[in-house]
């Protein structure tokens, strides 16, 4: 009987090659909450907040544009990130201040 191993997980370059100067990463239990959080089909909630959380974050030198962000999470349209932006406040894991933060709850996403 041969024996199962689980799959290798090797890349073609090593992924420093693309450090853009990285502010943030995801744990993998972060990433496992936000999966099981959020519905596969509600796609544009999970990327928007991998997005928000791999961004420079309490520091007043960034601040992304809505295009900015738009562009980034491959949404058509900005309806597409106020809706998924609205959803993610209602589950609590983000807070929307409008015209002046948008902060990403943690402790929420980690309960």
């Amino acid at each position: 009987m041969s024996s199962l191993k689980a799959l290798a997980l090797t890349s073609d370059v090593d992924k420093s090659t693309y450090d853009e100067g990285v502010y943030g990463y995801i744990t993998p239990k972060m990433f496992q909450k936000i999966n099981e959080k959020i519905p596969g089909k509600n796609g544009n909630w999970r990327t928007l907040l991998y997005y928000l959380i791999m961004q420079k974050q309490n520091s007043d030198d960034f601040r992304p544009a809505e295009e900015t962000i738009c562009k980034a999470c491959g949404f058509t349209s900005s309806s597409r990130y106020r809706e998924a932006r609205d959803k993610l406040c209602e589950l609590g894991f983000l807070t929307h201040i409008p015209y002046k933060e948008l902060r990403i709850n943690y402790q929420k996403i980690m309960e």
